[in-house]
Parts: structure tokens; sequence; C-alpha cells
């Protein structure tokens, strides 16, 4: 066969050719291809646009659905409206009677819809669910008695003691001139009864001449020997007495007086004694110096005592009183305690600087204290024994209940179970613990009562000495008008409780009322939870109407005791 013969048949290759050679659409096959195109794309709209309508309205969904699969027998309970509730777990919500299946509270009855309040001192309850508490690091601690001290400082100036103090000056009248002055510069020490000064004065030499003169004519008088003489002539002691009394008004005392009655010399130079042993703090008269009566000569001040004036403000008012043993410091020495106590403190507060001026008195042994340095003053004082402390928990019903073995329902107040106020869940119930008759608010709270006596017997108790109930700072939420602390009542469910709270004791506040022992209070994410509590509103504060829960056949008013929660992982659905 040729190379360069004829072409045989047509190689394998050819077909290929032929069919990369596309054929032009036409318009219609175009057009149709864009209806298919648009139509994909709105049924995927459609799609997403369906599933959102039902996440948005999945509850109205949810409640037709339940509506319409409820058996016929329960008709008559939704057209009427009405729905149970457990008043201590809000999550329990059921359509016919019963008790609770958490605590075996009978369920009360309300109105579908109805606005619902809380137990007077709770402001808010809140439901997490166990990661959301997880989530947001919510710890948990027990409320317990604690033996609190509070300690602070303040800073004040040393002085002289007041009632250590002389002013000396001249009695003698008209002018006296100062022969001799034995004390020659300020700051000298002195000791009571040393002479300080002499003083010489015409007036002084001429009232010791007569009592020179008085008491030479008594010594040779001669009494009558009647009585009617003696009535007549008088008698000459009485002007001796009267000399020596003048001179004593002027400040001699009756030793100088009988010295000078033995001596018998006018020439007297009257010596300035000082009353007390101290130091010359001031000296305003020298040698030659003539002075007018009334003139004050020396100060003396005697240091072995001192004060310290110090200022503290008026929310430190409630641990200070007098009598109270402190500490005083100063940079001069380091590591030197100087004990004292409050001497005063001053019925008035200074507006400027929102400050009471307090005085503390201190010993000061070898005079190392002077006036002027300034002073550190700690003041430490147990809490429970602040008197204000003291009254207001004598007062609290959980102080009165435990005066009795069985004290009434007047005496006990509050459910140690619950800590609600005996009769806001109906009749009181009592139930033998002990040996003690004890007061319930409802039927659920004997068994729990029973079962652990010393959980909420202690409740009932009186304080330990010297020890109060106390509660962690981080624990309290300030909002300027009033103080929270969020109760865990249930596992997961926080109750917002408003306190009544003393001054802060390092990092715990001490309670005085709002709070029970044992029970457990949020002490890290508190504020979480009352954020969330303002977010979700289950409830509305406590309203003073009748909190007995309603009969079967009763529908409760508006203000019953109902705590409905509102949950942070959504709505509950029963």
């Amino acid at each position: 066969m040729s190379v360069n013969g004829p072409l045989g048949p047509a190689s394998p290759a050819a077909p290929e050719s032929i069919s990369e050679v596309e054929t032009p659409r036409t318009r219609r096959q175009n057009f149709r291809l864009v209806v298919k195109v648009v139509e994909l794309r709105l049924r995927f709209i459609a799609l997403m646009a369906a599933t959102a309508l039902v996440f948005a309205y999945w509850d109205t969904i949810w409640n037709r659905y339940d509506k319409w699969m409820r058996p016929t027998g329960h008709d008559h309970v939704a057209a009427s409206g009405l729905e149970y509730y457990c008043p201590m777990h809000p999550q329990v919500i059921q359509d016919q009677v019963g008790s609770c299946p958490i605590c075996g509270m009978p369920l009360a009855k309300r109105k579908k819809g109805e606005k619902v309040f809380l137990p007077e001192g709770v402001t808010s309850r809140v439901q997490l669910a166990p990661f959301r508490v997880a989530q947001a690091g919510i710890k948990t601690v027990e409320v317990g008695y604690a033996p609190l001290k509070q300690s602070f400082t303040t800073v004040g100036s040393v002085a002289f003691d007041e009632r250590r103090m002389a002013n000396i000056v001249s009695k003698v009248p008209g002018k006296s001139r100062v022969e001799t002055l034995f004390v020659n510069f300020t700051g000298q020490d002195v000791e009571a009864g040393q002479p300080l000064a002499e003083l010489y004065s015409p007036e002084l030499s001429q009232a010791i001449q007569e009592l020179i003169t008085a008491s030479g004519r008594a010594d040779r008088e001669v009494r009558p020997q009647t009585e009617a003489g003696r009535s007549l002539l008088g008698d000459r002691r009485d002007l001796v007495r009267a000399s020596a009394e003048k001179l004593k008004r002027w400040g001699i005392a009756q030793t100088q007086i009988d010295e000078i009655l033995a001596n018998g010399k006018t020439d007297f130079k009257f010596p300035i004694l000082s009353p007390i042993s101290g130091h010359v703090f001031k000296k305003n008269v020298v040698e030659g110096q003539e002075v007018q009566e009334g003139y004050p000569m020396f100060e003396i001040a005697d240091l072995h005592t001192v004060w310290v004036q110090a200022q503290v403000y008026e929310n430190q008012l409630g641990f200070i009183r007098e009598g109270q043993v402190v500490e005083a410091r100063v940079e001069a020495y380091p590591g030197k305690v100087f004990p004292g106590k409050v001497e005063f403190i001053q019925p008035h507060l200074d507006p400027a600087t929102r400050t009471v001026d307090v005085r503390f008195a201190l010993d000061n042994p070898g005079h190392r204290l002077r006036p002027g340095m300034f002073a550190a003053v700690t003041l430490t004082v147990a809490v429970a024994d602040m008197p204000e402390f003291r009254t207001r928990v004598a007062a609290t019903p959980k102080a009165l209940g435990a005066k009795s073995a069985n004290p009434t329902v007047e005496e006990q107040k509050s459910c140690p179970v619950t800590n609600l106020k005996l009769g806001s869940m109906g009749d009181p119930l009592s139930v033998d613990v002990e040996g003690r008759k004890i007061w319930t608010c409802c039927a659920a709270c004997p068994p729990k009562l029973k079962a652990q006596p010393a959980k909420y017997l202690i409740r009932l108790a009186a304080p330990p000495k010297d020890e109060v109930l106390s509660v962690p700072e981080s624990a309290v939420i300030d909002s300027g008008t009033r103080k929270l602390v969020y109760v865990e009542s249930e596992p997961g469910v926080f109750e917002g409780r408003e306190v009544i709270l003393g001054p802060r004791a390092g990092d715990r506040f001490p309670v005085l009322e709002g709070l029970a022992p044992g029970e457990k209070v949020a002490a890290a994410g508190a504020f979480l939870i009352d954020a969330e509590s303002r977010i979700n509103p289950g409830a509305a504060p406590a309203s003073p109407v009748d909190t007995s829960p309603s009969k079967p056949d009763e529908v409760p008013k508006s203000g019953a005791v109902p705590v409905r929660a509102a949950a942070a992982d959504g709505p509950h659905r029963h």
C-alpha cells in the first residue's frame, strides 16, 4: 500500500472533532434556564424565611399545638383562665389542683396573666440553668456566725491635759514687786510646793502688821468675869482670825501665818509656791518687775498624762465609746506603743469636714510624748460589743424566739425553714422537735424540720457570745438606697433579698436583719444575677395584701405570695 495512496475510511478521531462544535441555544432555552435559576433561589429564600418565622413564633405555635393536643377534660380549666402554682417554687405551674412535686406544698390558684408579687423582703427572683451558673462563675457561701472585729486608725496631735495645768497669778491687792525669782527659764521642772518667786507688797506688810498687833492685844487681853462684860467688850481673838483669813485669801498658807506670828516681823516676802508638779510652760515675769493683782506670772503643766486630739469620720462613730482602750504610736519612737482610752467625744459634728473631735487620754511615762507631736491612734472593737448592734439584735424575732423553749407565734414570728412570716402561708403549724414546740408556715415544713433539726433550729437560737451573723463583702450589692444579697433558695433559684447591715469589718458585713444562719448567698457573680433580674423581671415587689394560699374554689387577690421566676435560659413550660 502506497503512502500517497487514497484515504481509507474515516479515523475514530473524526467524530470527536465534530462534537466539539456546540450548537447555539435558542432564546427559549435561555429563558427556561433563567427561570430555573430564579426558582432555585426563591425556594432557598422561602425556606430560610419559613425557618425564621418558626423560630420567631415558636411559643405561639407550641401553645396552639398544646391546646389542640390537650385532652377534653381540661377544657373547662383553660376556659376559666386559672392555673395552679407553688409559691416556693415558681417554675412549678399546673392546670389542676395538686401539690408541689418538690416541697409538697399545696398549690395555690391564680388567674393566668395575673401580675404576681414576691414575698415581703424579696425584691426579685431569678432561676438559672446549671450550665449558666457554671458559665457565670457563680459561687455560694453559707451565712454563719463569726467573731468580727473592726480596726481603724486616725491621726491626731498631742496636747496638754487641761486638768493637769495651773495658772499662777498674784493675789495681793495693788502692786507687788518680784524680789526673788527661783525659776529662771521656761521648761524648768518643778515639784508641788516648790517656791517659784518671792513678792514684796506694801499692802501685804500692812496686813501682816495688823495681824501681829491684833495677836499681841489678844494675848494681853483681860477677860471680864461676867457674861455681860464679855458680850460688851467682845473677843479680841475674832480680830486675829479675821486678819488671818484675809491673808489666806491672798494665798498665804496657815503654816506661813504661824511663822509670821512666831517671828513677829512685818518685812515678810510672800513666796509663790507651785500647786502641782510639772514643768514651767510659760514664765511671764523677771526679777524686779512689778505685777498687779491677777497678773499671770507662771503656767505649769504636768505631762504624766497627755491628750491626743483627733478627728473621726461620722461613719466610724459607731465603733467608738467613752472608756474604750486605744493604742497610739509616734514617729519619734518606732515600735513603741502608748496605751490609753477614749476620754471624750464631742457632742456635735463639724459640717465642713464631716468629722467629730475625739479626745484620747494617754499615759506618758518618761515624758516621751510631747505636746505638738503627731500620733496615730488605733481603735479595735468587737462588732458584737457595739451597743447599737446589741440593741438591734436583741429586738429581732430570732432573739425573742430563743428566750422560750416553747415560743408563741407572736414570739417566733417567722418560720425556721422558709424564713417567711408565720401566717403568710395559712395557719401556722406546730411541730415537736427535740423537746421544743416549733411553729412552721405550712405543711411542707415539718418533714424538713424533723429531718434536719440542727440546720433550722440554729435560726431560732441566740447568737454565740462575741460572734455576729456576717456575709462576705462581695455578696452585697449596694444601690445607694438599699443593700441586697442574692440567696439561693433552691438549686439554681436566687432570691434578691433586702438586708440591713452594720459597718463593714474587714472583708465582711455584720447582718442585722434579712438573713438567717445556714442560708446560702451568692458570694461570686452576684452582679450578674442582679443584671439578669433587671433584664428579665419575673415579679413585682411585695404588696400589703393577704398572702395566704387560696383554697381550691377561690381565686387569690392580686398581690398573693406567688413568686414566678424569670428564667435565664428561656421560659418554662408545664
